[in-house]
């Protein structure tokens, strides 16, 4: 039983890659369930913090030094910001054109 509380306290490499696996997979059910195009940004942005978490986690096993994970996560998820920034300016403007947001329904706008 000690052995078992000592491994669910010490934080690890096993705890990060279960938090970004689990961030990735809400990210994949929100991609694939939801039919409103802001959601599946959402959720494509929520799969991108889940592989930051994933580099920096095995950046800071393989690498005592978090200098190097750092910076790149940091410039990883600055890139996903301005994509998720331009994601949603072509939205705004898919809404203006079309009043609406359904995936489905400008796909049946466009047959």
């Amino acid at each position: 039983m000690d052995d078992f509380l000592s491994f669910i306290l010490n934080i690890g490499l096993f705890h990060y890659l279960v938090l970004a696996m689990i961030l990735f997979l809400i990210g994949l059910c929100g991609v694939l369930i939801s039919r409103n195009l802001v959601r599946i940004i959402m959720s494509l942005f929520i799969m991108t913090v889940s592989v930051v978490i994933n580099f920096l986690s095995f950046g800071c096993y393989c690498d005592s030094s978090l200098e190097d994970a750092n910076m790149m996560g940091i410039f990883i998820l600055l890139i996903a910001v301005v994509q998720t920034i331009v994601a949603l300016v072509i939205l705004y403007k898919i809404y203006q054109a079309n009043e609406y947001l359904d995936s489905e329904k400008i796909k049946d706008k466009e047959n």
